[in-house]
């Protein structure tokens, strides 16, 4: 097999060669200068961006290239030659393959210091507009903050039934999990004793190319705050096994109190089922937030880092401001976590959300909690607000008396606001919009639409809700400029 020499480049990104083209197989000596949005390691080579990873800014590395494109290369560190001053050593000692926390080799100052600068330069770049976001909420724990986990079964090389998370860059190869650091104490546990379980019975994991075989996910959902821990087991059919597993985690683990077993012969690779049994104890378990107590189903979508949940409701309810005589527009509602606390202080809360399961499930939360000021309008927001508060193309020969509507909040997905729903919030006035995001570049887009209208920044405040990810949650306060 034919080498090909290793290239250094020079502080400028040249090549010392004097190579114009960046090549795919070739070895090149890198230094590395910044992350980019999404926590890739970026370098230049003769100008071209080439994404690193295995690589922290300030490592100068040897690194391979495996794929060239017209306007950038991706790269794969081999070997660090001088280590960034602020890499430290990684907790896990699955870091290097695991495709989760990325970021357990760098200090936990430099992870808040660029998803910041990350934060202020996609609302400059993307939205367009200009402010200055408040320092990150950080997360008093780095560790174990996690309380729901998805496991995945597959095989080793040698054919052996695995169970664990996925290898950096495969979804069908899942390796043996000792450990996750950011999950909870009980969840690797739990991983441990079902792995050990299902090999004891000879059971077949599910073969992602083939869609064949038996085991799927374990998914290990915490109510950190009551101790209730529920195991969700997903497979493709029933069998025995499944019984006696269940009864031996609750004889080893007093605080699980709900085993699930969740039946789906789709391809796709999602941890939840088209069916769903209860193999012991309770369909549910309880989570505490806002002083307030949530019944969380398998399905439930509920905030995965309980401790900075708080927070993140806290810094929302600040930018609401209420005095209790509004009425609130919560869209994409979920389960209400957000709904529930709002409606605590105001007038009266309305939710909006597509999935009747998840209002089902905010409904049933709030009767848990005795909530009678809230309202949850099932179906997609375009429609919704359509329908009820009279926004957007509807029929004219009809009557409508709109409700007045003090105050909204948004949790959109990654994917934000569909610009329909943007247009109509915007026709809606309100006086104040805390927008809620999971991702700061569609949360830029969609502030420079309401920026171009009737609305202004007040504040933007990142909150670290992923240590050694590079996910950053943000919350914007939103103020109509014309009062």
């Amino acid at each position: 097999m034919m080498h090909l020499p290793i290239a250094s480049m020079d502080p400028a990104g040249r090549d010392s060669r004097g190579a114009t083209e960046v090549r795919r197989g070739q070895t090149l000596e890198l230094e590395i200068e910044d992350l980019a949005f999404g926590g890739r390691a970026l370098s230049r080579v003769n100008g071209l961006v080439v994404f690193v990873e295995n690589a922290l800014p300030g490592d100068r590395v040897v690194a391979t290239v495996y794929r060239k494109k017209r306007q950038y290369a991706e790269a794969r560190a081999e070997r660090i030659l001088r280590p960034a001053p602020h890499r430290v050593d990684a907790r896990c000692g699955h870091a290097a393959i695991c495709g989760g926390c990325r970021f357990q080799d760098l200090e936990y100052s430099e992870q808040i210091r660029h998803k910041e600068r990350q934060v202020e330069e996609c609302l400059a770049h993307l939205g367009r507009v200009r402010v200055a976001s408040r320092p990150a909420i950080q997360a008093p724990s780095q560790y174990h903050y996690r309380n729901k986990m998805e496991y995945s079964f597959g095989r080793d090389s040698e054919g052996r039934l695995t169970l664990g998370l996925h290898r950096r860059g495969f979804f069908d190869r899942p390796f043996d999990l000792d450990r996750c650091h950011i999950a909870t104490p009980i969840s690797s546990q739990i991983v441990a004793h079902v792995r050990e379980a299902a090999r004891r019975d000879q059971l077949q994991p599910y073969d992602t190319r083939r869609h064949e075989g038996l085991l799927r996910f374990v998914m290990v959902r915490e109510g950190v705050r009551t101790g209730q821990v529920m195991v969700n087991l997903v497979a493709t059919e029933p069998h025995p096994a499944f019984e006696r597993m269940a009864a031996s985690l609750q004889k080893a683990f007093p605080a699980v109190s709900s085993v699930l077993l969740n039946l789906t012969r789709r391809k796709a690779q999602v941890a939840i089922g088209d069916e769903e049994r209860v193999l012991a104890g309770s369909a549910t378990i309880l989570e505490s937030l806002g002083g307030l107590t949530f019944e969380i189903s398998s399905a439930s979508f509920f905030q995965t880092n309980t401790e900075q949940a708080e927070r993140l409701l806290q810094t929302a309810l600040e930018g609401l401001a209420l005095s209790g005589t509004e009425r609130v527009l919560d869209v994409y509602s979920g389960t209400g976590t957000f709904t529930l606390p709002i409606a605590g202080l105001a007038r009266e809360a309305i939710g909006i959300e597509s999935s009747a399961v998840a209002v089902r499930d905010a409904e049933r939360n709030a009767e848990r909690n005795g909530i009678r000021n809230v309202a949850f309008w099932t179906g997609e927001a375009m429609e919704v607000l359509r329908d009820r508060l009279g926004l957007g193309p509807r029929d004219s020969s009809r009557p409508f008396e709109r409700p007045t509507i003090d105050a909204v909040l948004v949790d959109p997905p990654r994917a934000g606001l569909h610009p329909g729903v943007v247009s109509r919030l915007i026709h809606l006035g309100a006086p104040r919009l805390v927008y809620v995001s999971c991702n700061p570049s569609t949360l830029a887009r969609d502030l420079g639409l309401f920026c171009e209208s009737r609305y202004r920044i007040a504040w933007v405040q990142p909150v670290d809700m992923f240590p050694h990810t590079p996910h950053i949650e943000c919350v914007a306060t939103l103020e109509r400029a014309d009062g």
